[in-house]
């Protein structure tokens, strides 16, 4: 009987989240992380925030990510996973293959340009964005493999390399930006 007297003033208490298991908070606070960085960039990512938005006491934020850097670097490296699995188009050869990458990046650049900020001051920053860097000159080197000399495929890698990163800089428009890089892996990769 205490059960349903309970039940019925208890209604509209908030109820504890322990029902959810880890994964799905984990989740769930990075969508929120993921929707404040495509929003309004780093400046606009607050634990405090995403507590309130979920409901959550901010402690449970950080119960799974210690820091502020530590979420943002999960949230950003879910976002990059997120591209990788989309796959680039097929049809189009290595140039379109790149072009549709580096656009992909692009749509992230705020996020991107906010990572090389903080890897100036976070260890946990700079940890990501070095290994990220790794990852793309693997993915680089792997696309001009057979395409490039294999004495001159580091020097191939980095000037790719360079000239993405210098066109994502530059927040140029798309067809400008594709124009570049398709001119650079097609001179690259002959």
């Amino acid at each position: 009987m205490l059960g349903a007297y309970q039940d019925f003033y208890t209604r509209g208490v908030p109820r504890t989240r322990t029902e959810l298991d880890r994964d799905a908070k984990v989740a769930e606070i990075l969508e929120a992380a993921e929707r404040r960085l495509r929003d309004g960039g780093y400046r606009t990512l607050s634990v405090v925030g995403i507590a309130r938005d979920l409901g959550l006491a901010q402690n449970a934020v950080y119960w799974y990510f210690p820091s502020k850097d530590h979420l943002f670097v999960a949230a950003l490296e879910r976002m990059l996973r997120d591209i990788v699995a989309r796959k680039p188009p097929k049809r189009g050869g290595l140039e379109r293959q790149v072009t549709w990458f580096v656009d992909q990046l692009a749509e992230l650049q705020g996020v991107r340009a906010a990572l090389a900020e903080q890897a100036r001051v976070s260890p946990v920053a700079a940890e990501f964005a070095a290994a990220l860097n790794d990852t793309w000159r693997r993915m680089l080197t792997n696309v001009l493999a057979h395409r490039v000399p294999a004495g001159e495929l580091p020097l191939a890698v980095d000037a790719l390399l360079a000239t993405i990163q210098g066109v994502l800089a530059a927040d140029m428009q798309p067809a400008e930006r594709r124009r570049i890089v398709g001119f650079a892996v097609e001179r690259l990769a002959t």
